[in-house]
C-alpha cells in the first residue's frame, strides 16, 4: 500500500514538473525547451521545442532583425548549401531556435495538419495533411546536393515532383506520377475556353511508360473526349513500348449548365489497381479580356446555359446587369477567376452589361444581353 502510494505521488510529481517545464523563457526571454501555443484565431494548436544555441556554433552567419519584433533571421551555411533559420530574441550572440519536431493540429478536429522537422533551426523536411488524415504533401531539401524538393501526393501515390537542381537558380523541373510506371508530360493542364468565340480547345500531352505497360481505358466526363494526333478516338487497349513517348490529346468542350472549374482524366492500366488521375482545371467564360471590348451581343437560355460567365482580369473585375427598367446588379470577379451569374434569378428580357477590368485597363460598357426560357 505505501509503495503504491509512493508510485502514485512519483507520478504526480513528475507530471507537475512536466507542466511546469512547459513555455519557459530564460533570463534572456528567449523560449527553450518544450512550447505549446493555442492558436484560436488561426484554428491551430502548434507544438514542439525551442533550444538555445551560441552565434559561434553556425557557419558564416548574418543575422538581420525585424523592425519592431524579438524575430530575426540567421543565413548561415549548411553542408553544400544553404538555410535561412527564424530566431528568437538574439542576444550577445546567442539566440533561440525552433529544434526536433513541430507540429500543428486543427483545433476543432485535433487531426495533424502541419509537421515539420528541425536541426538546430535548419528545416529538414515538412508535411501537410489533409482532412481525412492523409499526407498532402512533403517538401525538403537535400543540403548535400544543393537541392530543394516538393512532393505533392494524391490516392497515396506521389503525384507530382518539384525540384530545383544545384546552380539551376529558378530552373524549376516538374516530373508527374515520378515513382510509377507511366510519366505524363503535364498531369495538371489548364484549359481556356470562351463559350462564344472559342468553345473548344485541344491540349497535347505525351504519355511515356518505364517498362511494356497497356493502357486498357480513358475514363472522362462528357466535355472530354481523348483522341489520337489524327483527331480520331484512341483504339483501346493501347500498348505502349518501354522509354517511347505516345502523343494523346484532351479535347474539351464544355458546356455552360454544367461547367465545373475541375475535370479529371482518369487512365486504368492493365494490371494495375492504381488509376492514374489528370486534373484538368477549366477557365471558361462568355466574357473574358479577350472579347469583353469587341462584344456586343450575348444570347443565353435559362434553362440550356442556366449561368453567364464572366472571368476577370487582375484583382477585381466589376460588371453589372441592367434590365430595361434601369435597375442595376452589381458583381466583382476576385483574383482573376470566374464568376456565375444564375439566370435564374433574372426574366426573360433583354438586358445591358457592363464590365470594368481595372488592373488590365479594359473595360466593355453596353454589351446586350437577351435571356430566354
Amino acid at each position: 500500500m505505501k509503495r503504491s502510494r509512493f508510485l502514485l505521488s512519483l507520478c504526480l510529481i513528475c507530471c507537475y514538473q512536466l507542466c511546469v517545464a512547459q513555455n519557459n523563457l530564460n533570463s534572456r526571454g528567449q523560449p527553450y525547451g518544450h512550447w505549446k501555443y493555442d492558436k484560436a484565431t488561426y484554428g491551430v494548436i502548434e507544438e514542439g521545442d525551442y533550444k538555445v544555441m551560441s552565434l559561434v556554433e553556425y557557419d558564416s552567419a548574418r543575422y538581420e532583425q525585424e523592425e519592431g519584433s524579438n524575430i530575426g533571421k540567421l543565413a548561415v551555411k549548411y553542408k553544400a548549401s544553404r538555410a535561412d533559420i527564424v530566431t528568437y530574441n538574439f542576444d550577445n550572440d546567442s539566440l533561440s531556435v525552433n529544434d526536433g519536431t513541430w507540429n500543428q493540429y486543427d483545433t476543432a478536429t485535433g487531426k495533424l495538419m502541419l509537421s515539420t522537422v528541425y536541426l538546430n533551426g535548419i528545416v529538414l523536411g515538412r508535411k501537410e495533411y489533409g482532412e481525412d488524415g492523409e499526407l498532402e504533401k512533403y517538401s525538403y531539401t537535400n543540403y548535400e546536393a544543393d537541392s530543394s524538393i516538393y512532393l505533392t501526393y494524391l490516392d497515396k501515390h506521389v503525384f507530382k515532383k518539384e525540384f530545383y537542381p544545384p546552380g539551376s537558380g529558378t530552373n524549376k523541373i516538374t516530373q508527374y506520377y515520378p515513382n510509377d510506371r507511366l510519366h505524363i508530360s503535364n498531369a495538371e493542364p489548364e484549359l481556356n475556353v470562351n463559350f462564344l468565340s472559342k468553345p473548344s480547345v485541344n491540349y497535347v500531352i505525351n504519355i511515356t511508360a518505364d517498362t511494356n505497360v497497356t493502357i486498357t481505358n480513358f475514363m472522362a466526363n462528357g466535355d472530354i473526349n481523348i483522341i489520337n494526333k489524327k483527331g480520331q478516338p484512341i483504339d483501346l487497349p493501347l500498348a505502349l513500348t518501354k522509354g517511347k513517348a505516345y502523343p494523346v490529346t484532351i479535347q474539351y468542350t464544355p458546356k455552360p449548365a454544367r461547367y465545373s472549374f475541375y475535370d479529371t482524366v482518369a487512365i486504368a492500366t492493365a494490371g494495375s489497381h492504381f488509376t492514374y488521375k489528370i486534373i484538368c482545371s477549366a477557365w471558361s467564360a462568355h466574357i473574358d479580356r479577350n472579347n469583353v471590348t469587341t462584344l456586343q451581343n450575348i444570347k443565353l437560355s435559362k434553362s440550356k446555359d442556366r449561368y453567364l460567365f464572366i472571368k476577370g482580369c487582375g484583382s477585381v473585375t466589376n460588371f453589372s446587369i441592367t434590365d430595361d427598367d434601369g435597375r442595376v446588379s452589381n458583381y466583382a470577379a476576385m483574383g482573376g477567376r470566374v464568376t456565375a451569374v444564375d439566370l435564374s434569378e433574372y426574366q426573360p428580357g433583354t438586358y445591358t452589361v457592363d464590365v470594368t477590368m481595372n488592373d488590365c485597363e479594359t473595360e466593355g460598357n453596353g454589351i446586350n444581353l437577351k435571356i430566354v426560357e
